[in-house]
Parts: C-alpha cells; sequence; structure tokens
C-alpha cells in the first residue's frame, strides 16, 4: 500500500495546526489526523475502521483513530498525544514557531542558540520547531505506517492519537475504554502498544527503549490555621507559616525518593504555594495550599508515601508551634499578649477520609450535600470555570467550613492527576521479544547502542495502559481530592488490556523550550525500520 504522503510531510502539517495543550485549538489537530485516513483508499472503503471518538469533554476534544487490518487477529497499537505545549516561549520567533522549515533558517540566520545546536541544525539531520519532537514527530510515523501497512500483512496496526497529555491525560483515560471496545467489536488481539514519544538519550547509550512509565502524584496540603489581626498575630495562628514549614520540608527531600530495577526517582517539587485570601487586607491568612509533584516507582507505594507525608506535616506543625512559643515568651514578658489570649492547641494533621469523617458527624445529609458539591464542581470543571485542583481546594474549604473548628488543622490529600507507575516486568506477558526485535534493528541494522530502561522517567499516557491490581489501585485512591463522577481512572478496563507498553520514538532535544528539535534519521528510518521489524515486515535498512 501506497501513499503520496512523507513523513516529514506529514509531521509539518501536524505542527502548522497549533495545538495548545488544554484549549480548543487541540481541535485543529485532530481534524488534521483524521483528513490522512479520510482521504485513504483504503480507509474510503472501509469506513467503519477509523473515526472520532467523542470523549464527552467540553472543549470538543476527541480520540482520533485509524485500524488497518492485518490477515491475523494480531495487532499492534501504535500512539501518542497531538497537544503540544504553548509557543510563548519563542519570542521574537514565535512567528516562526509552527513553521520547520523557516524556523530552522531564522536561527542559523540569527545564530542563535548554543554552537552545538547550530552544528545539528546546519547539519541538515535535526528540525526545530513546537512539536516536532513532543511530539507531532511520533504522530507522523505512526500515521505514515498505518497508511502504508500492506494489507497482506498478518499483524494490523491500530493507530490512536489523544488529547491533553501535557495536562491531566483527558484524552488516553478515555482512550482505554475505546480500545477495549474495538478489541472487541473487531476480534483483535493487541499484542503491544507502543507509544512514540520522544527520547533524550542517556550518557553512552544512542537509543533508548522504555519498558514502563514513571508514576506520579499530586499531594494537595491545605492549612487552616487561626484568624486575627497582624497587630495581634499571637492570638492567632498563620496557614501560610505552616505552609511554608512543610514546603521547606519536602522540597528537594531525598526521603521520598523512590527506587526499583535500579533506577531512582527525582525528588519531590512544590509546584503551588500560596494563601487562599482574595484581596489584601490587615489580618494574617487563615487558609493556605501547596501542591507536590512527587515521582515514583514500583507498584504499591501510595500508602507509605502518605504515611511519610503524614509526619513530615505533623512535625511541621509542631516547628511552627515550637517558634509560637518563644514568639509568646517574648511578647508575654512585654506584656503584649496574656496567657487567657494564647494559642494552646497544636494543628492536628488529618487525612481527607478523616475530615469527611468529621464533616459528616456534623452535618446528618452529609451524602446528599457531597452529591450536591459534586453536580457543582463538575458543572464548573465542564464548563472551563474551575481547574481539577482549584476544584480540589474548594471542596478541602468546603469541608472545613462544615466542621465549623476554630482550631488550626493540616488536611492531607491527593488530587487529580495521577499517573501509577508501570512496569512491564510487572506484567505476565512482558514483552520479551519484541525487545529483542528492537535491539536487532538498533545494533544489528544500525550499529548504535541500545539502552532498555525499565521507566520512562518524563511521565506520559503509558501510566493508564496497563494494571496488575486494580482493586488496591482503587482503594489506595481514597485519599483523590474529587470522586470518580468528576476524575477516574479505567485501572479496571488497563488491567483488562494485558499487554506491554513501551515508549519507542525518535531522539530529540529541549522539549518544552524554544529549541525543541527532532532527530530526522531516527524519524525517517530507524523507528518505522524497527516497527516493520516488529511486524514481521522487511525493512528499508535490509532492502538497500
Amino acid at each position: 500500500m501506497q501513499t503520496s504522503h512523507t513523513i516529514m510531510e506529514i509531521m509539518e502539517a501536524l505542527v502548522s495546526a497549533q495545538s495548545d495543550t488544554g484549549t480548543p485549538m487541540e481541535q485543529a489537530a485532530a481534524k488534521k489526523i483524521i483528513s490522512y485516513f479520510a482521504e485513504d483508499p483504503y480507509f474510503r472503503a472501509h469506513p467503519d475502521c477509523f473515526g472520532m471518538e467523542d470523549t464527552g469533554d467540553f472543549m470538543g476534544r476527541p480520540v482520533v483513530w485509524a485500524l488497518k487490518r492485518g490477515t491475523t487477529d494480531r495487532t499492534l497499537i501504535l500512539t501518542g498525544h497531538y497537544d503540544a505545549v504553548e509557543i510563548d516561549c519563542y519570542g521574537d520567533l514565535k512567528p516562526f514557531a509552527l513553521q520547520p522549515q523557516k524556523l530552522r533558517e531564522e536561527i542559523l540566520r540569527q545564530k542563535l542558540g548554543t554552537p552545538a545546536m547550530q552544528e545539528e541544525l546546519a547539519s541538515g539531520d535535526w528540525l526545530p520547531g513546537r512539536g516536532t519532537a513532543d511530539m507531532k514527530g511520533g504522530l507522523a510515523v505512526g500515521i505514515f505506517k498505518t497508511l502504508t501497512l500492506p494489507e497482506d500483512a498478518e499483524t494490523g496496526l491500530l493507530f490512536v492519537a489523544v488529547c491533553d497529555e501535557e495536562n491531566i491525560s483527558a484524552g488516553m483515560r478515555s482512550a482505554v475504554g475505546l480500545l477495549l471496545q474495538l478489541r472487541e467489536r473487531f476480534a483483535l488481539t493487541y499484542t503491544a502498544a507502543l507509544v512514540l514519544e520522544p527520547q533524550l538519550p542517556l550518557a553512552g547509550s544512542d537509543f533508548m527503549l522504555y519498558n514502563g512509565s514513571i508514576g506520579k502524584m499530586l499531594p494537595m496540603i491545605v492549612a487552616k490555621g487561626k484568624l486575627a489581626h497582624c497587630g495581634e498575630p499571637l492570638k492567632g495562628l498563620n496557614a501560610a507559616h505552616l505552609i511554608a514549614e512543610i514546603t521547606t520540608r519536602i522540597d528537594l527531600n531525598p526521603e521520598f525518593v523512590t527506587e526499583d530495577f535500579g533506577l531512582a526517582s527525582a525528588p519531590p517539587i512544590v509546584q503551588i504555594m500560596k494563601d487562599l485570601k482574595q484581596t489584601y487586607d490587615v489580618s494574617l491568612p487563615e487558609l493556605a495550599v501547596m501542591c507536590v509533584n512527587l515521582l515514583f516507582l514500583g507498584e504499591n507505594v501510595l500508602d507509605e508515601t502518605i504515611a511519610k507525608l503524614r509526619r513530615v506535616c505533623e512535625e511541621s506543625a509542631a516547628a511552627v508551634m515550637q517558634k509560637y512559643e518563644r514568639a509568646y515568651q517574648h511578647a508575654a514578658r512585654h506584656g503584649l499578649i496574656t496567657d487567657a489570649q494564647k494559642l494552646k492547641t497544636v494543628p492536628r494533621v488529618l487525612l481527607l477520609p478523616e475530615l469527611e469523617a468529621l464533616a459528616t458527624a456534623h452535618r446528618a445529609d452529609f451524602a446528599a450535600w457531597k452529591q450536591a458539591q459534586t453536580d457543582q464542581l463538575a458543572a464548573k470543571i465542564q464548563s472551563g470555570a474551575l481547574s481539577l485542583q482549584d476544584a480540589s481546594v474548594l471542596y478541602i474549604r468546603r469541608l472545613i467550613e462544615i466542621c465549623g473548628d476554630e482550631d488550626p488543622m493540616i488536611v492531607l490529600a491527593i488530587a487529580p492527576p495521577y499517573y501509577p507507575a508501570v512496569c512491564n516486568a510487572y506484567l505476565a506477558e512482558d514483552g520479551r521479544q519484541l525487545t529483542e526485535q528492537v535491539r536487532e534493528v538498533v545494533e544489528e541494522d544500525y550499529q548504535l547502542r541500545l539502552s532498555v530502561v525499565p521507566y520512562f522517567t518524563g511521565i506520559g499516557d503509558a501510566s493508564y495502559l496497563s494494571c496488575t491490581d486494580p482493586a488496591t489501585q482503587r482503594k489506595l485512591l481514597s485519599n483523590l481530592t474529587l470522586p470518580a463522577a468528576i476524575y477516574d481512572i479505567p485501572f479496571e478496563a488497563a488491567a483488562q488490556l494485558g499487554m506491554p507498553t513501551f515508549f519507542l520514538g525518535p531522539r530529540c532535544r529541549e522539549i518544552h523550550q524554544w529549541s525543541e528539535r527532532v532527530y530526522l534519521p531516527d524519524l525517517e528510518h530507524t523507528v518505522p525500520d524497527i516497527i516493520d521489524r516488529i511486524l514481521g515486515l522487511p525493512s528499508a535498512k535490509k532492502q538497500k
């Protein structure tokens, strides 16, 4: 099967369709992708084999899919995301950000970037532009291979393009159910999934194959202090002070680093830290919030992590109260405060289920109240008025208000998004044969050094394509701030897929930066040849 399109032409067309993540602009890329299948003779003859699946997304962002069936039921999935990060970082180069060839010329003309970048672009082997690497280049490979798969190939291809990977992976979480539906509708057997994400090779390696994806959780900590005038601070407690103390004890703390198969996760980073006052006044912040980007490796680590976070919160509360005591003693000696005015309660630390239990004790109709809150928050999220994180803060804040407790407290929960850590090594079918096929092409055909790595550490959609213990995962998420009706993870569906998943894409540089660029030989030769080998087809390299 031939096509008039090339991988380069497809990639440049996808890049030209601006698709800033979390915006309606993503639709442009989806429409461009589906157009390649709508105009193709095979898919015109088989209109039931491609489509755009409505996800119920309020921005209208679909899952795009196309199935080229083989002569057997065996089917390889090629997948990736069509959203990209924004282009503001390009500055004066912004008019060229979506025009890779012109951008390359302009960077070379102005001698921008590092000498290494100048050399790479001058060689013709690297092409810059928003999304060339992350990951419209990989999508272009997937589209091209699906269009050109011979109709007599034994193994078929299912191409799936999703939205929102750079945000909360709404696309892939929706696509998991679609994969199960397509498997049943067409009686397919999925052999593996290749996520065509770009790679950043490690030192001592030329080419990477990732056997899984790192996990990510977003612990949300809300501190409630005690309101007081800034002129009388010891009559209250500053919630921002509590959050600041917790921040210093969590940010970059190696205690939260996890290890698996010789790899280690990066230390945690505080992403959000703010008080919840809407305007300035001379009163202490009563409420403050923080969110922590916490990466992890291995299965079922959530319980242990929450226990560590709780201990840090308790230690932080004690440390703040020690500072308070010292300040109180100094103020008392100067007659600024009396013992009767002294704050005597140490902030208690509550997990979200514990706070909900406390709220239940204060409201007999708590279940009905929670459902009403869920409906309200869902409507605001669907309209774009609230982010998932803002909705989480609002829900916790309303729970605190229900309790009517004037004493300080610290609430620990998990906010969306949540990415499970997955690794093929934990699956019954671990994909060893596919790994060896990749090795043959990379090392024998291209004479490159291959590194097979248990986890992709850049966070990705593969987290939702497998699950070994859905019941435990579901139980562990009892601390999630929003119910499944608003934010859900298809653990059960992912477990049913039961296939190994790999990250396999072209090499790249500096993704998400203005200097983002992709290595064209990988895009046009290495990755397509690897896919051919997996499919049992003769590679272009072997035919030369």
